[in-house]
Order: C-alpha cells, then sequence, then structure tokens
C-alpha cells in the first residue's frame, strides 16, 4: 500500500501544483513570499512544495486504505468486482460459490509433499480438515463422484517420477480445465484443474492452458452457480512460468469476463490476498 501511495501521490501533488498555478493568475500569490532575505524566502518555497507534498501522500494513502473494493463492470443486475481480502473468510457465511484452482490429479493430501500448504489448493483444504467439515476420502469421493458425473476421463501418470509421474497423491490426472464440484455445507467448491504437477513437486501452466482455465470458469462455474455469489483467487498468481505478471493477470482476467459477460448468472468478486496490497493493486 505504501509503495502505490507514493505513486498515486505523485499525480496528487502535481494536480495541487496546477491548481495553484491556476490560482496565481486570480490571486497574487507572491505577496505570500514576499521578502528581502532570499534565504527565507527560499525556505518558505520548500516548506510550501513539503506540505503540499505531505498533503498529497496523506490523501493517496488515505484513497488506498478505504478503498478495498473496486467495481470492474457491470451487467444486468450482477457485478464483476476486486477486493482485498481472504478467501476463507467466506466460507460458511451464506450460500456462496468458491473457486480453488488445484493441480490435474486433485490431490487431497496436504503435507507439502505435493500440495503447498500456503497455496490456496492446500489452504482450503486444510481449512475443511481442520474444521471438520469433511474427511479425506469423503472429499476424494465427492471429487471423483463430481467428475465421473461429467463424464470427464482420466489418465494414470502412475508413481514413476521419471516418466513424469508423482510418487505420492493421487495418480489419474484429468484435463486441464476439468472441474469437480462439491457442496459442503452452505458452500459449492468448484475444483477447477490449473496446474501439472513436474519433476514430482514443481506445479506448471502453460500461457494456453491459462486460458482453458478461464474459458472452464466462465462456461462451466458462472453456469454451475446456482445464482449465488462466486469468489475467486487471482487465477495463477502462484505459479512462477505465466508470462504474466500479477497485474496483467487481473487486468485480463476483468477483460475477459467482460467479453463474455452475457454468461454471468450471479455477482463475480476476485479476492486478492491482503498481504500482497502493496504489489498488486485492484484499480
Amino acid at each position: 500500500m505504501i509503495k502505490k501511495s507514493f505513486k498515486l501521490s505523485c499525480k496528487y501533488f502535481f494536480s495541487l501544483l496546477s491548481l495553484l498555478s491556476l490560482l496565481a493568475t486570480f490571486i497574487n500569490i507572491s505577496d505570500i513570499y514576499k521578502s528581502n532575505n532570499i534565504i527565507s524566502h527560499i525556505i518558505k518555497v520548500i516548506i510550501t512544495f513539503l506540505v503540499l507534498y505531505v498533503l498529497s501522500f496523506v490523501c493517496a494513502f488515505l484513497y488506498y486504505y478505504f478503498k478495498r473494493r473496486v467495481i470492474y463492470f457491470k451487467y444486468n443486475r450482477f457485478v464483476v468486482s476486486g477486493t482485498y481480502g481472504n478467501i476463507l473468510d467466506y466460507i460458511g457465511a451464506s450460500k456462496v460459490n468458491l473457486i480453488v484452482p488445484v493441480n490435474s490429479c486433485f490431490d487431497t493430501r496436504i503435507d507439502d509433499s505435493v500440495i503447498s500448504s500456503n497455496s490456496l489448493h492446500g489452504q482450503v483444504i486444510r481449512f475443511l480438515y481442520d474444521n471438520n467439515l469433511v474427511s479425506q476420502s469423503d472429499l476424494n469421493k465427492k471429487i471423483k463422484r463430481s467428475l465421473r458425473e461429467q463424464n470427464i476421463s482420466s489418465v494414470n501418470i502412475s508413481n514413476d517420477v521419471k516418466q513424469g509421474g508423482k510418487s505420492v497423491g493421487n495418480y489419474n490426472r484429468y484435463p486441464i480445465g476439468s472441474t469437480a464440484f462439491v457442496d459442503i455445507g452452505n458452500v459449492r467448491y468448484h475444483f477447477i484443474a490449473l496446474s501439472i504437477i513436474e519433476n514430482n513437486k514443481n506445479a506448471k501452466t502453460s500461457d494456453q492452458d491459462y486460458l482453458i482455465v478461464l474459458n472452464a470458469i466462465v462456461d462451466n462455474c458462472f453456469r454451475n452457480s446456482n445464482g449465488n455469489p462466486i469468489y475467486l483467487p487471482l487465477v495463477g498468481s502462484g505459479l512462477s512460468k505465466l508470462n504474466y505478471n500479477h497485474r496483467q493477470q487481473l487486468e485480463f482476467m476483468v477483460k475477459y469476463f467482460m467479453l463474455r459477460k452475457t454468461k454471468l448468472t450471479s455477482d463475480v468478486e476476485i479476492v486478492i490476498r491482503k498481504e500482497d496490497g502493496d504489489t498488486i493493486s485492484i484499480l
């Protein structure tokens, strides 16, 4: 937030200088700085600039502090917006949809051997387990049932790491964009295959796969929201191999949703982690 405040404060500062220049055409501002001592005159000018900049920075900081949600566009009665927060906070509040990007094997074992506990995939599943909302075996069954009901086939990659497999977790790999719909309590979880586990550990996603996932979100997740609000993260923000920075990813998501706005069946909110506020702007 501090970095963004500095950037915005510069815009405010130069706007104030422009305003002073405009006022100078109507008011004789030079009388304020009239002094026989050149040093005193310079000090007054410097103090004025400092006061203007401090005022600009305070205004910019307050703007970012209080503006935690941005509406990107509206279509019919539906709104697509962005906010800073924790997507886990929406669990249990009311009937909602959470889109959770996962690896293409839909792993449910959280021990950092395959799924990082710091990823959204790991955090959501850990939350479900820790709060006794579902067991690992039941979650596996629900995911497989949903994929089976959609007639989505998988390929067994075995546990041979040298041949592209993985030593732990699920060994059935589904196509990128495949989505398992799992209802637990008031929440419908949309577990969507975004990445492929490489070298038994690293998750990778190509630019083409990224587009496939966004398309699946619009075609499948929007359609299966039951009219309830959809909350999703900045898709792909945890993947270093994508050829986009976080700002470009956000802009691309919003533009893509706008391009296909006729598919909207509920409100959609992109949730950026609070701790990423200094590096990812929702504006």
